[in-house]
């Protein structure tokens, strides 16, 4: 009997094994140089049970020192990748080429970009935009590099069927460039610039028209917002969000403050406008962070990652340095933004350095806003690094450090939100080879025509510049994290399928007071990460790298209450022999767990004194062709259960 990484696909039972694996029947394809692969060229499923393909692309090579980071798609369908430096200390670059990828998934086609000249201390690609006419990038100069040689801001478009950097009229006099952002509705873009050693950054409004006939476009200075300075501390911006249902110009940006060189940065976020006319941007928040402390060290969570969603709600994530927290998520009020208002509020006249936030002997730049509502899934994934969200589908998609990713769905109800969580996933990431560790830092991309959501793996090696690393793409069907596909069930006796517990169809979700946020959203289906060590004893004991998830209650225990439903494809009717594979804390005497199905409930003990087994059910379970639900649920008084998986013999 086996676990996580079954030899065969859950819904391709009873069908000969393939050779050829071609994206259409996959939730996660994986992109990348031909026998660059690893241990996932074995595998036809990822540790969380999605099936995976893998796209062998003719040409794909990235320079030595340079990383895939973040992708844009462009209007013909291209993948524009950015290629950025080993290490996050962008001052000292590790390669002699800036270039961005170009990757064309329907042909198959790959080549890198130039940018620039080719020579020490060219700058990493920091952000990609699509932008009418091409896609748009920035660069960040290395402090020691000459200035003007290679350009802080441009425009790559496709001429003669080949894609080259355009020519621009107008210049930004800024090469310490980061993030980019449109506005809906005037178009202009917003830049983050990340300062350097010493100095603040700040935000930039360009105006980009074109293209002419001659293919150029023209760049304009709209406005700036240069940060104040703090005493002792630096502010470096990050990131930039615009929110797609503000009138007014309304957007965020993320901020890196330092104290001390070499210190890992507290982040905050903060609120402005923008206008159109004048090109003036104003803070309308405060500097906020959510006030609360990371329970082991009673240091102050800081805000990462942040995100709008189409409501205009503001989803923001907590981080301290690599361990993750609950999602934040401050809702909209009257077409107003939340931050606007209240503890929230920018404070006008007061000077920057009365943003602070102390307590127990620690103190950081900030004001406490507490969140409306706080997803608690998320406290149980690594740091959360990007947040980005599928237009078709509506669902907020959270890519925690580590390659998990977490599908949320919000709808508006009444006076408050709705949240329903889709299938929790693990990438794979572990099935990658690596040079040193494991691939851990990924960031999200678009999601295309397809809804395929685009995942860059990044591969570095810090403190060697200049080596030559394999990068790859995932390629993942959103639709299938929120209605996974039924698991086909065999229909040869002896035969047996493994249905991972976090493969559920339960979305559903259960709001309560918070403890901190105004409310706490609880999951129906709770997972936790598992370990997959040690591999003789506990979740990954079948001896296949990666983790997968673990059913469980939000409160750390096993599964305390309710149920979960998993949807299978029965060829013909026939008994099946059903098998848990669980855990439970060595006091916990009495965990049951009932399965209905076929119109009957069977109970069995599961209780396993501490350890991880395989528990065979009593009873086979009769079950009717064509697709059906298998419900389990906890019995009164028999909750407590871990539920990594469970079996179906044909019988």
């Amino acid at each position: 009997m086996v676990a996580v990484g079954l030899a065969a696909a859950p819904n391709r039972v009873g069908q000969p094994p393939r050779t050829a694996w071609t994206p259409e029947y996959a939730t996660i394809t994986v992109h990348g140089r031909a026998g660059s692969f690893g241990a996932m060229a074995g595998e036809t499923v990822t540790p969380s049970g999605q099936e995976v393909a893998r796209v062998e692309v003719p040409g794909w090579q990235f320079p030595p020192g340079v990383q895939a980071y973040r992708t844009a798609l462009a209007a013909d369908g291209t993948l524009l990748i950015a290629g950025f430096s080993h290490t996050a200390d962008l001052s000292a670059p590790t390669a002699d080429r800036t270039v961005v990828g170009a990757y064309q998934p329907a042909t198959g086609a790959f080549r890198t970009i130039g940018i620039g000249p080719v020579g020490a201390g060219a700058p990493p690609v920091t952000g990609l935009l699509p932008v009418e006419g091409g896609v748009a990038f920035t660069t960040r100069r290395a402090d020691d590099a000459a200035p003007g040689a290679w350009p802080g801001f441009g425009v790559l478009s496709k001429v003669a069927g080949r894609w080259r950097v355009a020519p621009t009229a107008g210049r930004v006099d800024h090469d310490d460039l980061y993030a980019l952002a449109r506005l809906p509705h005037s178009g202009d873009i917003l830049v983050a610039r990340y300062g350097r050693d010493g100095s603040n950054g700040g935000i930039l409004a360009l105006r980009l028209t074109g293209p002419d006939r001659l293919g150029r476009f023209t760049i304009a200075v709209m406005g700036e917002y240069p940060y104040p300075t703090l005493d002792g501390e630096r502010v470096s911006v990050r990131d930039i969000q615009v929110d797609p249902t503000s009138s007014d110009g309304r957007f965020a940006v993320g901020l890196d403050v330092f104290r001390g060189r070499g210190k890992f940065p507290h982040m905050v976020v903060q609120e402005f406008s923008y206008e159109t006319a004048s090109g003036a941007i104003r803070p309308i928040s405060a500097p906020i962070l959510p006030g609360d402390r990371n329970p082991k060290d009673t240091a102050f969570y800081a805000y990462g990652p942040f995100l709008y969603d189409h409501l205009g709600n503001l989803w923001v994530s907590r981080m301290d340095e690599f361990q993750g927290g609950r999602l934040a998520v401050y809702s909209t009020r009257d077409g107003r933004g939340r931050l606007e208002q209240g503890e929230c509020r920018h404070r006008s006249g007061w000077a920057p350095a009365r943003y602070r936030t102390s307590g127990k002997g620690k103190s950081v730049w900030g004001l406490t806003c507490r969140p409306d509502y706080d997803i608690l899934q998320a406290d149980d994934v690594l740091t959360i690094e990007d947040l980005a969200q599928d237009p078709r589908t509506k669902a907020v998609l959270a890519l925690s450090f580590g390659g998990t990713v977490l599908p949320i769905r919000v709808d508006r109800a009444g006076d408050g939100l709705v949240f329903h969580t889709g299938t929790a996933v693990d990438l794979g990431r572990k099935l990658l080879p690596t040079v040193i560790g494991n691939v851990d830092d990924h960031r999200l991309g678009p999601v295309d025509a397809d809804g395929r959501m685009w995942v860059a793996a990044m591969h570095a090696r810090p403190g060697h510049p200049g080596v030559l690393l394999d990068q790859w793409l995932y390629s993942v069907d959103v639709a299938d994290l929120l209605t996974p596909a039924p698991v086909r069930l065999p229909d040869t006796p002896g035969r047996s399928v493994t249905v991972q517990a976090e493969r559920t169809s339960t979305t559903g979700t259960r709001t309560r007071p918070g403890r901190w946020a105004k409310q706490e959203v609880d999951a129906h289906a709770y997972v936790h990460t598992c370990l997959d060590w040690p591999t003789a004893t506990t979740c990954g004991y079948d001896g296949v790298a990666g983790n997968g998830f673990v059913l469980g209650d939000d409160s750390g225990f096993g599964v305390l209450d309710g149920s979960v439903e998993y949807t299978v494809d029965v060829p013909v009717a026939g008994q099946y022999q059903v098998s848990y594979r669980v855990a439970t804390f060595a006091v916990t005497k009495g965990a049951r767990i009932e399965l209905s199905a076929g119109g009957r409930r069977h109970v069995d003990p599961v209780s396993t004194g501490g350890t991880w087994r395989t528990v065979r059910a009593g009873d086979p379970v009769t079950l009717p062709a064509g697709r059906q639900t298998i419900k389990l649920s906890v019995p009164r008084g028999g909750g407590g259960w871990y539920l990594n998986w469970l079996t179906l013999q044909r019988t």
